[in-house]
Parts: C-alpha cells; structure tokens; sequence
C-alpha cells in the first residue's frame, strides 16, 4: 500500500459555520482534505470498495452500492475515518470534548442509480442521544447531475417525523410533511473532492439520481459524543445496528464498545 498522508492536522472550522449547522442542520465544508490527501485516500477505498462490493446486489432499490465497515479491511481506510482532522470538526460542529465513531460507509452511485430517498438518520441508529451527526465525503468533484446531497432545512429540530423504511413511500412521506410545514430544501449544485457535508441524525436528508455518465464516489462516516447510552432497541433495524455497529451492547449500557473507538478527544 502506498504511504498515505498523515491527516490528523486541525482544519479552520469557523463559528459562523457552527452556527449556521446548529440552526439549519447542516452545513457545507470546502477543502477538509487536500486534492492531493483525497486522491490518495480515493485510490485505497475505492479499491476496498470494490472488493466488497464484488456480486453485491444495489442498496435501497437501486440507489447506490454500499460498503459498511471497511475500516476492518485497510488500515488505510482505517486512518481516514479515524483521523483527528474529522473527528476535531465532528466534536466542534457537536460542541463536545470527545466524539466516537460509530459506524462508516463508502457509498458508489453508479450511472442510472435512482435518488436516494428522504429519511432521516436518526430514525434507524440505536443512541439515545442527539448529538450523533453524519459526514458525507466526496472522493471526486461531483455536480448535481450525479446526485449529490440534499437536505431539509431546519428539520433536525422537529424530532422523529414517524420514519420509514428508505424507499419510495419514504420520499412520499416526507414530500408531504416538508409541503405541509412549508420548509426549504437545498439541493447542493456541485461539491469537490475532499470537501464534505455534515448533518444532524434527525435531519432529513437524501440524494438526487444520478443521470451522468460517471460513478459518484462517495465515503461516511458518523460520529457521536462519547458517554452516549444505547437506546431502546425497539426496531429490527436498531437492533441490528447494535450488533453490527456497537459491538451487541444493550439499552441503556454506555456505548463505549473497543469498536467505537474515542476520534478525537480535547
């Protein structure tokens, strides 16, 4: 493996972005990584990737594939999404000491990949807490026609809107609640290479289909504040991101499982 560039150097997170991410739900950062860091972290997922996505049938109705837990496969994919530059911004965007990582994603859109459906994050992910937000990295510079993120402005603040599966009645589900409530959506016209969107678990949030001619690559990562509790385990899908993502600790136990190791600590 090509040696890969240290990134655990602190990135200028402004206020004004902080509070532009508590009050809207979201926030939009530009060169969190270099073009040369993202290259070379691009080379080492995408292979892993692809390994893992070998004979794998599309996520979510033909939205995208998706590769869960890579980190386990590459110490090199292991140093980004445990590098202190994230887990700083994570802690800082969350006004926290410490934040830990609780699970990671290298999402592929390929040409033709439908939209990815409104939901909202929270909805599935088994922590009793609010301060659990999601990083979404692109590893090429992507315009909207490749389906790139969108988010509902404010909807962070209005809880659990009875979320659904991810699927077609999802997008018609929330269609209707962001019509009836009036609320805005912004739809990202074009981000680069290692620049990155964050949002709130509760926020809702998705992609447009991907109508290029080029794979959108894409990694996550989620992060949340460290002394969070398991909650209720009350879903087929919180119980199973327990196991798969907090290593089977139980509700109402601290997640503090080895495999959601402490990113960044103050």
């Amino acid at each position: 493996m090509t040696k890969l560039p240290d990134i655990d150097s602190y990135y200028n997170l402004e206020k004004e972005k902080i509070d532009f991410f508590w009050q809207n739900g979201f926030v939009v950062l530009k060169n969190v990584l270099s073009k040369n860091e993202i290259s070379k972290y691009r080379d080492e997922i995408k292979k892993v990737a692809e390994k893992r996505n070998k004979n794998k049938d599309k996520e979510f109705g033909g939205a995208f594939y998706q590769a869960l837990n890579i980190r386990y496969d590459s110490k090199g994919v292991e140093k980004f999404c445990l590098s202190k530059r994230l887990g700083k911004i994570a802690a800082d965007l969350m006004k926290v000491n410490a934040v830990r990582i609780f699970h990671e994603q290298a999402i592929f859109k390929h040409p033709g990949d439908t939209k990815s459906y409104w939901h909202q994050d929270q909805f599935f992910w088994p922590l009793d807490t609010n301060l659990h937000i999601g990083l979404w990295m692109p590893l090429i510079d992507c315009n909207k026609d490749m389906g790139i993120m969108r988010f509902v402005k404010n909807s962070h603040t209005m809880g659990d809107l009875m979320g659904i599966s991810i699927n077609k009645k999802s997008e018609d589900h929330y269609d209707k609640i962001i019509e009836e409530k009036k609320l805005e959506v912004v739809e990202l016209n074009s981000i680069d290479a290692g620049d990155c969107t964050f949002h709130f678990g509760w926020t809702i949030h998705g992609a447009g289909l991907n109508k290029s001619d080029k794979i959108r690559e894409a990694m996550v990562v989620t992060y949340y504040a460290d002394g969070s509790r398991v909650g209720k385990l009350d879903t087929k899908d919180r119980k199973g991101d327990a196991e798969l993502f907090l290593g089977g600790r139980k509700a109402g136990e601290i997640a503090d499982h080895p495999m959601n190791t402490i990113v960044y600590k103050s």
